[in-house]
This record gives structure tokens, C-alpha cells and sequence, in this order.
């Protein structure tokens, strides 16, 4: 062959891929995307739950702080018709739940002060800024952003007594432990007000089980309950009629600022004599309605009694803040937004399946719950009920190592 013609096959191999060679370039690189596409999406979502891990210890420091700075750990506030006010503490007379109230231990106390002071004229502007900042240590990376979401609510009582219409809120993807259930609490929450005269005579709706999973729904005086010759308790009782407990007890809210001074001013027979029937101020977690609940009566221990814990929403609602349990804002009162119970077991957040009252988690492994001894943990969606509701009570003699 000529000098010249072996010299133009070379040149024009040496130009470029054969399209055979390409074709091979492409499946191995194809190949290696196929490989490494999910270590690297494995990677970024341990990272995100990391974030979160250290997210909900921070928010368990800041909560420890306050029961230290404080006396007691801060208060679940009025209701969902409430939001925080900043000149009234953290008490039972703080309207706001536990988010509001433990910002200055975030070093969010400039936020606080967005409200501080406010006046009728300036008030719906001032808490429209407060809840549309977004406040990253609220939110878990592995489920949304803390960007404001739309709020469905017509509007909200604040400082002042003026009411608050939101177009938009930042929400909690942490919620505090208010004990084992909010409807249905074992019949256990009236044991240390039975015998007090001015309830002697209440009579409350209980369903009294027979053992076989189903039950009677009874009417039966408090100091009934209790003592010789009363009604015959099983383990399986609980105040409410027997349905499901799933959803959180319709709480009443009182509807002035005077109004809530009063009712934490109240007897125990007040509260029982509520149309909510007290529930929410006699729960067995360590954050509820008005609560002020110190160490000291963490009688379980520390190391086995949750204090707060990652909050289920349903898949596909996150972005929208439409689940059942994520429609009012970060900083509002006591509300299943932003406290959970363990009546349900927790589970991982799934697609048409609503849990307003349970623990739950975006992440495969499990949900990341904090104890009121400081620690983090995993808790996996398998763990035992009996031991998830025995780490939910502070006081209830049901002591259970965390998993």
C-alpha cells in the first residue's frame, strides 16, 4: 500500500471514537452512574439524617437548659388557637408551646423579641414576620426546607388579644413527649384526684375492656375508680368510650388572656370539669397543656422517659403542610403539631396515612427520639408498644430500658 494512503487510515482513525468505540464508552459510563448514583444518594441522605440527629439534640440541650434556668421544663401552652407572647414567660401563663419558649436557649432570642412589645396597631405584622422566618434547627433536611408554608387556619389569638390571620408559617418536624395518649389515657390519670371532694361525685365516660380485645363503654364516678367496693379496673381501661384512640381529644381553648390566667389558677376539679374533661392538663409526658413539670417528678428516671422525638407527617403532604398534624405554626400552643404521644408505635412517614398523634420519621431506620437524660437515640418502628407507651409515662412505675 502507498506511503500516502497508510498515512490517511491512521489520520482518520487517530481523529476520533469509532462508533463502536463510542457505544462502549457510553455503557461503561452508564454502568459506573448506575453504580455510584446510589452511594452517592446514600451518602447524602446520611448526611441529612445526621443533620437531623444533631437538630434534635440541640433543641434537647436547649430544653434541659431551660428546666435548669427555670425550675421546670417549659410549658405545652393553651391550644391551637394560641400563639406564643413574649412578656409571659414560659409557664402555664405562656399561651405558645415549648418551640416559642425555649428560643432564647437557641440563641433566637432577637426572633422572640420580634413580638415583644407589640400593640393593637402592630401586632398581626409583627407575628406575620415571626412566623414566616424560617428557623433551620425545626426542621429535619431528610424531609423539607424551613421555609413558610401555606396556613389553612382563618387566624390566631396573640399578644393583646388581637387576632392573627397567617397566609404563611414555618412548621416543627420535632415534637415533645406529652405521654402515651392523648384521648384514651389509662384510667391511672385520675388515681391522685380521687379523693379529692370537689371531683368525688364526677362521673367520666371510660370503656371498660373484657379482655378479648373488646369493651364496654361505662359511665362511672372518679372516686369510683379507686378503692374498695369501686369498679373493677383492668389493664386495658381507659377514660374515653370505646373507639379508637388514635386521634387527639378535641381541646378546648380558653379565649382571652385573662381567661388562660384563670384556668392556671385552677383546681384540679376545674380542669376535670372542662368540656375537654382536663385531659390535656393531666397527662403522663413531660410537656402538656399548662404544664410545669420538674425533674424531680421524672419518676421513671431520666434515662427512660422520652422527651422529645421526631414527629410522623404523611409522605407527599411535607412540602404542603396539610397532614393532620402540621397545619399550624412552629410556635403555636398545645397542639398535636407540636406534641406527640405513644399511643401509636412510631412509624416512617407513608403516602394517605394520617398519624396526628404519633412519632415517626422520614428515615428507613427508625425514628430519632431524645431521653430526658440528654441522649439520642435511634428507636426502631419495631419496638415493642408496651415499651414505647412505658417510655412515654414519667410517673407511671412502667420503667423500660430504651431499645
Amino acid at each position: 500500500m502507498p506511503a500516502g494512503t497508510q498515512t490517511s487510515v491512521h489520520s482518520r482513525r487517530g481523529g476520533g471514537f469509532t462508533l463502536i468505540e463510542l457505544i462502549i464508552v457510553v455503557g461503561i459510563v452508564s454502568a459506573l452512574l448506575a453504580v455510584l448514583l446510589p452511594a452517592v444518594q446514600s451518602a447524602r441522605e446520611a448526611a441529612r439524617a445526621t443533620a437531623c440527629r444533631n437538630h434534635l439534640a440541640q433543641l434537647t440541650k436547649a430544653v434541659l437548659h431551660h428546666e435548669s434556668s427555670m425550675r421546670h421544663l417549659p410549658s405545652g401552652g393553651w391550644g391551637d388557637a394560641w400563639l406564643g407572647v413574649a412578656d409571659r414567660g414560659s409557664g402555664a401563663s405562656q399561651p405558645g408551646g415549648w418551640t416559642f419558649s425555649i428560643l432564647p436557649f437557641v440563641e433566637e432570642s432577637a426572633l422572640m423579641e420580634t413580638v415583644a412589645g407589640a400593640t393593637t396597631g402592630d401586632a398581626v405584622a409583627r407575628y406575620r414576620t415571626l412566623a414566616a422566618t424560617p428557623v433551620s434547627l425545626f426542621a429535619c433536611p431528610s424531609r423539607r426546607s424551613s421555609s413558610p408554608l401555606p396556613v389553612a387556619a382563618a387566624s390566631f389569638l396573640a399578644a393583646l388579644d388581637v387576632s392573627v390571620s397567617l397566609p404563611v408559617a414555618t412548621r416543627s418536624d420535632y415534637a415533645a413527649n406529652a405521654g402515651t395518649s392523648a384521648s384514651c389515657p389509662p384510667l391511672e390519670i385520675y388515681r391522685s384526684i380521687a379523693s379529692d371532694p370537689a371531683i368525688a361525685g364526677k362521673s367520666v365516660q371510660i370503656c371498660h375492656t373484657t379482655g378479648g380485645g373488646g369493651g364496654n363503654t361505662l359511665t362511672v364516678s372518679i372516686s369510683a375508680m379507686f378503692g374498695n367496693g369501686g369498679h373493677g379496673n383492668h389493664s386495658g381501661d381507659h377514660v374515653g368510650i370505646c373507639s379508637s384512640c388514635s386521634d387527639p381529644v378535641v381541646v378546648t381553648s380558653p379565649s382571652s388572656l385573662d381567661a388562660g390566667d384563670a384556668w392556671a389558677r385552677d383546681s384540679v376539679a376545674a380542669k376535670v370539669n372542662r368540656a375537654d374533661g382536663g385531659l390535656p392538663d393531666l397527662q403522663e409526658g413531660l410537656v402538656f397543656r399548662m404544664s410545669e413539670v420538674r425533674v424531680a417528678a421524672v419518676r421513671d428516671g431520666m434515662s427512660a422517659t422520652y422527651l422529645l422525638g421526631e414527629k410522623y407527617v404523611a409522605a407527599g403532604l411535607t412540602e404542603a403542610g396539610t397532614d393532620a398534624g402540621d397545619t399550624a405554626p412552629l410556635f403555636v400552643g398545645y397542639s398535636d403539631d407540636n406534641l406527640r404521644w405513644a399511643y401509636d408505635a412510631p412509624l416512617q412517614d407513608t403516602r394517605g396515612l394520617s398519624r396526628p398523634q404519633a412519632f415517626g420519621s422520614p428515615h428507613a431506620g427508625g425514628v430519632t427520639m431524645s431521653l430526658a437524660d440528654g441522649s439520642v437515640r435511634s428507636i426502631p418502628y419495631d419496638i415493642d408498644p408496651t415499651v414505647h407507651k412505658a417510655l412515654a409515662g414519667r410517673k407511671d412505675g412502667s420503667v423500660a430500658a430504651p431499645p
